[in-house]
């Protein structure tokens, strides 16, 4: 749902929705749904220029789900990540996180991912 209100344009619904998300992953110990909630927040916080929130949510969200070895939503995460320092000029962090969001999308042959990662750095040729 956080999801679908942050497309509808709707921050606030979303915030709450991703929030509620994350307490009751908390309560049921399902670190997937934590995780994915941290990263639909961490967009959000992007979208609003608090990178300083928005990059501490998705470092936390890499770590759980490396934890745990959800691969295509650690994919995400990355994919995530690297807009969050590509919107903050730090063309350093955002390609290293590109080029694992495209190692991982590969891993799972996931051609139509790896092609909207290379997208966003601005290249369809291989990288």
């Amino acid at each position: 749902m956080g999801l679908t209100y942050k497309n509808l344009g709707e921050p606030d619904k979303s915030f709450e929705m991703f929030r509620q998300a994350i307490a009751f992953a908390e309560k049921s110990h399902y670190t997937q749904v934590k995780a994915k909630a941290l990263t639909g927040l961490a967009e959000l916080y992007r979208e609003q220029s608090d990178f300083t929130t928005a990059l501490s949510h998705h470092s936390e969200s890499i770590a759980l789900l490396d934890k745990i070895g959800a691969k295509c939503d650690l994919a995400e995460a990355n994919y995530q990540f690297a807009l969050t320092h590509q919107k903050i000029g730090d063309a350093e962090k955002s390609q290293i996180h590109f080029q694992e969001a495209i190692r991982l999308f590969k891993e799972m042959e996931a051609p139509n991912q790896v092609e909207k990662v290379r997208k966003a750095i601005g290249k369809s040729d291989e990288v």
